[in-house]
């Protein structure tokens, strides 16, 4: 190759290592600059049907967990957002919320489903991850039933909800039967146990409905779709 075509090649590989810098500098910049105006990092959503379950801010940010360059799955784990299965091949549970076995997580990042193969994706600073529960093999309307469990303040690391598939005359008595996490007395009217914690003489297990508490009769009370049954660690 003559000297001169080969000078000129020269000059054209180190151009392309400087735009390829460039590049690099303007991305971690990006983030920087994004961190320095105090933008509130990736967020996520949770999403059952209509409802999205974080109403709060800060349950939504992932800043403190981010780094430039980080992938999805470094950012999940390391937030303990997101717990998986061993070989990683699906997600168990999103913050606290777990699926009935007919249900699956589905993960959007800024619009774009993510597959098994997508794991170790780059997430930038401003990215937007949602997560939405979806039937695995019906395309009809999710609906569902939310079974949550509340430590209160007495038994803190107490908090998980479990969502399950809405069926027709679902009863308080019926859902609470279904939980391998929550152990009835005989008779099936009273909770002895949650996540294999009874409580003491001072303590007593509290139903609600939406938000409203149960009275003894409303173990026979029937579900509508949607509809959250909590139950919560009370001191007497």
């Amino acid at each position: 190759m003559p000297r001169q075509n080969l000078w000129r090649l020269m000059q054209g590989l180190v151009f392309v290592f400087i735009i390829v810098g460039c590049s690099s500098l303007t991305d971690d910049n990006s983030d920087a600059n994004n961190v320095a105006a105090g933008s509130e990092g990736p967020t996520i959503s949770i999403r059952v049907g209509d409802n999205e379950l974080l109403t709060s801010p800060s349950d939504r940010t992932l800043s403190g967990s981010y780094r430039t360059g980080i992938t999805i799955l470094e950012l999940l784990k390391g937030s303990d957002i997101a717990t998986f299965a061993e070989d990683n091949s699906s997600i168990l549970s999103v913050n606290n919320f777990s699926l009935e076995s007919g249900m699956t997580w589905e993960l959007q990042m800024d619009g774009l489903i993510i597959g098994n193969a997508d794991w170790n994706n780059t997430v930038r600073y401003d990215s937007q991850l949602v997560f939405t529960a979806k039937l695995k093999n019906h395309q009809e309307p999710l609906q569902t039933v939310m079974l949550t469990l509340n430590g209160g303040s007495v038994e803190v690391d107490l908090h998980h909800s479990y969502i399950m598939l809405y069926k027709e005359d679902f009863s308080v008595s019926d859902l609470l039967k279904s939980s391998s996490a929550v152990q009835l007395s005989e008779n099936n009217r009273e909770v002895l146990s949650v996540d294999d914690y009874t409580p003491l003489s001072n303590e007593e297990w509290k139903l609600k409905v939406n938000g409203k508490q149960l009275l003894d009769s409303g173990m026979d009370m029937k579900f509508k779709s949607q509809d959250v049954l909590e139950i919560l660690l009370n001191l007497r």
